[in-house]
């Protein structure tokens, strides 16, 4: 930086006045007159200053830079991507401002620009914060207790990886965890760990559902549980519906598309219990009751079928609706009850030209739905022959419109919900009558323990009116492209062209392929935690969770390992010896998570944090590694759908202190491991994959025999580009000189991108096309939008068809419901503690207090309280807010249980419940792989009681 004249106050004091003389309200001169007239004394003082012309040379010195880089912030959570340009003087980012390499899609729909918020603004000042980690450290006192030791990296290497061989020596691979948080980019530092854990033949946690973020619904429904498009093609809408979605607040960058669309005409309806930022903005609220969102939309579902507002032809071709159903057992008419040998997934529906049961397009072998021929009727209930025998059968359809007949006419929902039956009603005919109508419920509404049920419902509407795969229309969660090159870096051991060659040529054969050899290696981060962090001593408590259930929870939760439906490795019963947390911080996120201190943490021998910053969970490690910031390293943002570009974060200054970047950390760690087990005579084992591993040769395995070394960042990034379709002749450089750049494809369909549709760079991304415009069957087990479920844990459990369940009692039978969402002022923890935005709010936790509530319990704004409920209690202050409804308090989420008093967050009395539903594992797309299917952790139906602390 520029050297100023350094000024004591006393010597500000003594020539302050001469100054003050100078200075002209017209120009500002900072020019010290070289007379006599000047006192002696203030003349050594005024000959340091610069001979700045005027205010415009002082600007522009403050306004001059060393360099200009192009920068994100990759390795965050924020479900959004955004170009900054990184202001570099003397080795330091001074500032960080909004590039605008953005165009629109097509000239007939408003652009991406400007992208951004609040969080990326003060970028550099969380980089050079109090919490940064700079030098690796090991604990000297206990546990969380916060005595460090500096040690060097060296040290550090070397305890990481004689901890690492013991446990591959004592209790084989399955007991090395990587304790993988979704703060993941999309280039080689984000693939640098999952590719050492996978070289090691070890566990990675899935950590999708175990954060509360799997659209189990969606999954169910449609297949897939990440249905996705670009926000521009929310402006194509005319009736956007927000469903538990508070854009203005968590889709900074995006929610302009929104208003932008209202602006033209379209209408906007919000669905939730607080009057939050979006809602303010909004044509209709809906407030019903919290976790009754199901019964509000089967609701709205009676309406449209009963005012005949559905979609009859689009219903018979994509739905399960016209399937014949079994009245003696529940169960889908299969081909197999109707002849011997026949197969148990091809489905039938009643043709009415030929008054037989014919088989359905899209189910079985058939790989379209498309039968200009058939006529099936929606509505059929009759009885036809089964093993020799009459049997009665009906239509999903008539199961459906009974159902809602009977229980979900609007003046039932409306005592269920509390919104009026007229504006139920109002919403329905709305919602039917608009020429596109589409749902957003973003991840929020995955945190009830009946989320399924209110995403199953939710898609029901969209789909009975035609709206899914359809511009403007549908059902959209969120969803995650991953490049080729990405995936091969992570995954394949040998990268030269002859090895890639042949896995692709592989997977040409047999495409599952891939998605098992991305799954071996994972385990669902959920059900992990239940067995190993006994979690599910208390969310598989029946008390907590369904009561409506046949069996307890944790029963099912048996009968799901036992069948291995879910793998855990270590198996239960044994412990994990080592665990290295990268990307995450599972001890602040996890519910319950005192539970996890209390059960697995003294089972681990030795827990490792890799971060650029303290948070709780690297208070409870042993070791922590100091990673680079992201303004220090080179990587991708992950390519989420919302922005259909490519973002670049590059390097723009050296790591701080003794910081690496991940690529670095981790080949570094491969050589330690490498040479311990060779100085060991460590023999050749079998990973949790079933695959021989020598951790002897583990560093040539992960440098791919010396292609990459710990210094290649930058190759492996190029790698990363040049294998990957969506990046197809994008360079490095290229991203350098743009800082983001449009997508050139989407890469492979399904996982965690549910797109399912052509790309074009000139057109927003929707959904689901392949299956509406194309006819290709839908990825169920049905070949269509499933509606209903002929699993026996539905059956029995109540669930065949979307339907309303009341919410548990999660934690006792207390008066208030403890909800929460995503914080306008923080990507998760990350920001949690930064000062300028805790200036923004109240700096310190706060639980938000409807004033009727607050006023009952003698409980005033800023008082200190106490949130108890069964798993015990934590303190904080109070916000009394009338925007909160009655019954009702708000903690929002993300403070770092170090940030409360006693060291207590609002998830250690979160029981997070888990349903039986959640657990099948053999029934067509009902099956774990990675980030697809499990139980999520859910924390919005928590019960609570407030007092005066």
């Amino acid at each position: 930086m520029a050297a100023f004249p350094q000024f004591s106050r006393r010597d500000f004091l003594r020539t302050a006045g001469a100054a003050a003389a100078t200075l002209g309200l017209a120009n500002l001169q900072l020019a010290w007159p070289a007379t006599a007239a000047v006192a002696n004394e203030a003349a050594p003082a005024a000959a340091l200053l610069p001979n700045y012309r005027g205010w415009e040379d002082v600007y522009r010195q403050r306004w001059t830079w060393d360099s200009v880089a192009r920068g994100t912030h990759t390795m965050t959570n924020c479900v959004s991507g955004c170009a900054w340009d990184l202001y570099v003087k003397d080795g330091m980012v001074w500032r960080e401002e909004q590039k605008s390499p953005y165009t629109a899609s097509n000239p007939s729909l408003p652009d991406f620009n400007p992208r951004g918020c609040q969080k990326g603004a003060c970028g550099s000042s969380l980089m050079y914060s109090p919490s940064r980690v700079l030098y690796p450290m090991r604990r000297i006192g206990a546990r969380g207790e916060g005595k460090w030791q500096r040690i060097s990296w060296d040290e550090a290497l070397a305890t990481v990886a004689h901890g690492i061989v013991d446990a591959l020596e004592t209790e084989g691979p399955a007991s090395v965890l990587c304790e993988m948080g979704p703060n993941i980019g999309a280039g080689p530092n984000s693939a640098a760990p999952l590719r050492f854990f996978r070289m090691l033949g070890a566990p990675t946690i899935d950590s999708m559902a175990q954060i509360g973020d799997l659209s189990v619904g969606a999954t169910i429904t449609l297949g897939n549980g990440h249905p996705c498009g670009s926000s521009d093609d929310w402006w194509r809408s005319s009736y956007l519906v927000l469903w538990a979605f508070n854009p203005s607040s968590t889709r900074i960058p995006d929610a302009h598309f929104l208003w932008e669309a209202r602006y033209r005409g379209a209408q906007v309806v919000t669905i939730c219990p607080d009057f939050n930022n979006s809602t303010i903005h909004g044509d209709l609220w809906l407030n019903p009751k919290p976790g009754t969102d199901a019964a509000l939309a089967l609701g709205a579902a009676q309406v449209i079928i009963s005012e005949n507002l559905h979609n009859p032809a689009y219903v018979i071709e994509q739905t399960d609706l016209p399937l014949l159903v079994r009245s003696d057992n529940g169960r889908f008419v299969r081909e197999s009850d109707l002849r011997a040998g026949g197969s148990d997934t091809t489905f039938f529906v009643w043709d009415t030209q030929q008054r037989r049961p014919v088989a359905a397009p899209g189910t079985g072998a058939s790989t379209t739905l498309s039968s200009p021929d058939l006529q099936a009727d929606l509505t059929f209930s009759g009885t036809i022959t089964i093993g020799g025998k009459p049997v009665a059968v009906r239509t999903v359809f008539s199961l459906l419109r009974e159902s809602l007949d009977a229980k979900y006419r609007p003046e039932q929902v409306a005592q269920i919900t509390g919104v009026a039956a007229e504006t139920i009603r109002r919403f329905a005919r709305g919602f039917a009558q608009a020429p596109a109508a589409l749902i957003l419920s973003s991840w929020g509404a995955c945190k009830f323990l009946h989320a399924d049920l209110m995403q199953r419902a939710q898609i029901l509407l969209a789909s009975l009116t035609g709206n899914l795969g359809r511009p403007g229309g549908g059902w959209r969660a969120g969803g995650f492209f991953a490049p080729e090159g990405f995936a091969l870096l992570a995954i394949q051991e040998r990268l030269g062209l002859i090895d890639l060659a042949t896995f692709a040529a592989k997977n040409y054969m047999d495409p599952a392929q891939t998605e098992q050899f991305f799954a071996d290696y994972f385990v669902p981060g959920s059900i992990w935690h239940q067995v190993h962090g006994r979690l599910e001593e208390v969310s598989g408590n029946p008390q907590y969770g369904d009561l409506s259930s046949p069996r307890s929870p944790r029963d099912y939760l048996r009968d799901a390992l036992k069948k291995k439906w879910f793998p855990v490795a270590p198996e239960p019963g044994k412990a994990p010896q080592v665990a290295v947390s990268i990307f995450g911080n599972v001890l602040r996120h996890s519910r319950n998570n005192t539970k996890l201190l209390e059960s697995l943490w003294p089972k681990i021998k030795l827990t490792v944090d890799v971060n650029f910053r303290m948070s709780e969970t690297g208070r409870w490690a042993d070791v922590v590694l100091p990673a680079a910031y992201w303004y220090e390293k080179t990587d991708l943002k992950y390519l989420v759908s919302f922005i259909p570009y490519v973002h670049l974060g590059d390097r723009a200054v050296a790591p701080l202190g003794e910081a690496k970047p991940e690529w670095e950390i981790f080949s570094l760690l491969a050589d330690a491991v490498a040479r311990e087990a060779r100085q060991r005579n460590l023999r050749v084992y079998t990973d949790i994959a079933g695959r021989e591993r020598d951790a002897g040769r583990l560093d040539d395995a992960f440098g791919d025999r010396g292609r990459f070394t710990a210094t290649d960042e930058s190759k492996a990034m190029e790698f990363v580009l040049s294998y990957s379709s969506i990046t197809k002749q994008v360079s490095l450089d290229d991203l350098r000189h743009a800082g983001a750049v449009r997508f050139r494809a989407t890469g492979p369909p399904g996982g965690t991108a549910g797109f399912f549709s052509d790309y074009s760079p000139t057109d927003p991304l929707v959904p689901h096309q392949w299956f509406v415009d194309q006819k290709q069957r839908w990825p169920t087990l049905t070949g269509r939008q499933q509606f209903y479920i002929d699993h026996p844990w539905f059956l029995e459990c109540g669930e065949a068809l979307p339907v309303h369940k009341p919410p548990p009692l999660a934690g006792g039978d207390y008066p208030l419901v403890m909800s929460g969402g995503h914080t306008r002022w923080s990507i998760h923890s990350t920001w949690r503690d930064q000062r300028q935005l805790l200036r923004l709010q109240r700096g310190e936790p706060v639980v938000y207090v409807n004033d009727r509530d607050a006023g009952a319990r003698g409980i005033n704004d800023n008082d200190l309280v106490r949130v108890r409920n069964d798993l015990g209690a934590f303190v904080l202050r109070a916000k009394v807010a009338k925007y909160v409804r009655p019954g009702m308090v708000f903690v929002y989420h993300a403070w770092e249980p170090y940030q409360f008093a006693g060291q207590r967050s609002d998830h250690a009395i979160i029981p997070s419940p888990f349903k039986a539903t959640s657990l099948v594992g053999d029934y067509g797309q009902l099956r774990w792989h990675y980030a697809h299917w499990e139980p999520n952790q859910v924390d919005r139906d928590t019960r609570v009681e407030v007092e005066r602390a």
